[in-house]
Order: structure tokens, then sequence, then C-alpha cells
């Protein structure tokens, strides 16, 4: 079944005098996800670490649409949007509770490198993992 959303209540500590959320936050908010939806398909980011490969962000980029404040559910929706042996993109929508408003539009680009820092192929040094890892990603739709 796939990943459907991961919800989180905003804490008073992540926002700023205007009771809004701070804008460093939101690349906490995306991280959570983006661990919740791995360990969800069968690949917590503990596996990864396990195996001697560390997973960095390599972009990030976020649109604010609209304010999330203090005391607010919010609902994140991942997903994988791109898979190759070397690097996988994320997208992500950060709604309301409702999920009818949208407050946040992001992305972000990651890597696999071994412990000492270089590049590795998931897909040569891990074949079954790279394929779940692939099966996971959502198509590109053709515009």
């Amino acid at each position: 079944e796939k990943y459907s959303y991961y919800e989180r209540k905003v804490n008073y500590y992540e926002t700023d005098k205007m009771s809004v959320v701070h804008h460093s936050n939101y690349a906490r908010y995306l991280e959570e996800t983006r661990i919740d939806m791995l360990k969800y398909y069968g690949m917590p980011l503990e596996m990864f670490e396990d195996m001697g490969y560390v997973i960095p962000v390599l972009d990030l980029y976020g649109q604010f649409k609209e304010s999330i404040r203090f005391g607010e559910t919010i609902k994140i929706v991942p997903k994988i949007e791109k898979v190759t042996p070397v690097k996988f993109y994320f997208a992500y929508t950060i709604y309301d509770e409702t999920m009818t408003k949208v407050k946040h539009i992001a992305k972000s680009s990651h890597c696999f490198l071994d412990s000492n820092f270089n590049p590795v192929s998931l897909k040569k040094v891990a074949p079954e993992l790279y394929a779940k890892f692939v099966s996971f990603a959502e198509p590109e739709k053709e515009v």
C-alpha cells in the first residue's frame, strides 16, 4: 500500500514571535517525513547506516504558500519523484489538517555515500534494495 502522509502538531518552540513556524523548521518537518516514509516501505534509515551508507541532503527548495502556526496540525504528503543508482529526489506538499489548504511545497535531493563520503551506486552494492527503492518512485507524468 502506498504511503499517504505524515501528520504532525506544531510545537510552540518551533514558532517565532508572531506564533508562525520559523522557516528553519521546514527542513526538519521534511526530514521527519522522509524518515517515516522510508521506514514505512521497509527501508529504515538505520538499515542504510548499518550497511555503512549515509544519505545527505544535496539540495532543498521550498515555497511558502500560507503560514503555519502554533497548535496547528499539518499533514505532509511526500513522493519519491526519481531514483538513480546514486541519487534520489523527493517532492513534498504540506497541507493543513483537513488537507484542503496547501501551506508549503518543497523538493529535496539526496545521494548515497560510503563511510569515506564517496558516492556509492546503490544499484551495484545493493541491487535488491535499489529495485525496491525504484518501485516506490512515482512515474513521471507526461506533459
